[in-house]
């Protein structure tokens, strides 16, 4: 979070969204951007807003905006290999497994 905080502008705006870890992250005092955090919880727990998410995501998948950006394809026989790829967190983007 230090390193984030750091590289935010001055008067910028940090946002992070999830929250993978189950530790507390420390809020650096010293330089204090705006910060705001999401969660998929802020979605999934409040109806109004998810059935707001889903008509935006829709209409992107429809216009043709919203594309999944494929960082690497796999084959079934490989899947093990793609878990592999998956635990050594290096993908930038979607990991996608074919069959057939």
């Amino acid at each position: 979070m230090r390193a984030l905080s750091d590289a935010t502008a001055k008067g910028g705006t940090l946002v992070v969204y999830g929250a993978l870890d189950v530790p507390e992250t420390p809020f650096p005092l010293w330089t204090p951007p705006t910060m705001r955090m999401f969660t998929a919880f802020d979605l999934t727990m409040n109806p109004e807003r998810l059935v707001r998410a889903g008509h935006f995501i829709r209409a992107g998948v429809r216009a043709g905006t919203f594309r999944p950006r494929v960082d690497r394809t796999f084959d079934l026989f490989d899947v093990a290999e793609s878990h592999r790829y998956l635990e050594a967190n290096g993908q930038f983007g979607k990991v996608v497994v074919t069959v057939g």
